[in-house]
């Protein structure tokens, strides 16, 4: 096997298969994210809003 052979067995596949991964990506992804999102625990954290002390108002009204 020549190096023109295995060139032209790169540029086949790189032709075919990023096209059908473009395609497989745009298919089962919200599947998979949607699966992602059930079956395991977020990488980031939630805001659930502002704490506040209650004595903070108290030491500005003095």
């Amino acid at each position: 096997m020549m190096l023109s052979d295995i060139l032209q067995i790169i540029a086949l596949s790189a032709l075919v298969f990023f096209p059908l991964g473009y395609l497989v990506q745009r298919y089962l992804s919200p599947r998979y994210q949607y699966w992602k999102n059930r079956l395991l625990r977020p990488r980031y954290l939630k805001s659930d809003g502002v704490w506040i002390r209650d004595d903070a108002e108290s030491q500005a009204d003095k």
